[in-house]
């Protein structure tokens, strides 16, 4: 008898404590949103401006010579780690292209992702007009097509125009273009 009240009982606390599903419960994907790039509001160089670097101007020790490209790069995906290349003088495509740097940019559970990359001035010829720019997205497709996207439109580029001069190139001899 004891028995028979113990394997009611079990019985009974299985029915009561819920209900079993039979059917597959589908959730919707998360939303991929495509990143975006920014100045920062004091950088050295603001995208909507041409930088001008004079190599012969003095650094202090501890000043690196590089020129900064301070941004904030902007994603609503907040946990997803971000991939970026760099590029100096780009040909327009179909040309090949060649990233100078590439690398990810961590998540920091934040919109908001304050980055500095830096351009070194060994880097930059003096006389010319250089052009730099900075493509992110959620992930590279490849390194052949350098700058596309897995996922078409998932991706957004930033472009900096810079005038280097030095003692022997006084003047812009490249122009921007």
């Amino acid at each position: 008898m004891l028995f028979f009240a113990s394997y009611v009982a079990l019985a009974a606390s299985a029915l009561s404590s819920g209900c079993i599903a039979t059917s597959t419960i589908e959730f919707e994907p998360v939303e991929n949103f495509p990143p975006s790039i920014i100045s920062q509001p004091l950088a050295d160089f603001p995208l909507d401006k041409i930088g001008r670097i004079n190599l012969d101007d003095p650094l202090s020790p501890s000043e690196p010579a590089e020129m900064p490209l301070d941004v904030i790069i902007r994603d609503p995906n907040f946990d997803q780690t971000l991939q970026y290349r760099i590029f100096l003088d780009a040909p327009p495509p179909p040309a090949a292209e060649f990233a100078i740097q590439q690398g990810d940019v961590e998540p920091t559970g934040f919109l908001e992702r304050p980055r500095t990359f830096a351009i070194s001035y060994d880097e930059l010829a003096p006389g010319e007009c250089h052009k730099i720019e900075l493509v992110v997205v959620g992930e590279f497709a490849s390194n052949v097509e350098q700058r596309r996207p897995v996922e078409p439109g998932d991706i957004d580029q930033a472009t900096w125009w810079v005038e280097v001069i030095d003692a022997d190139h006084p003047i812009i001899e490249v122009e921007c273009r």
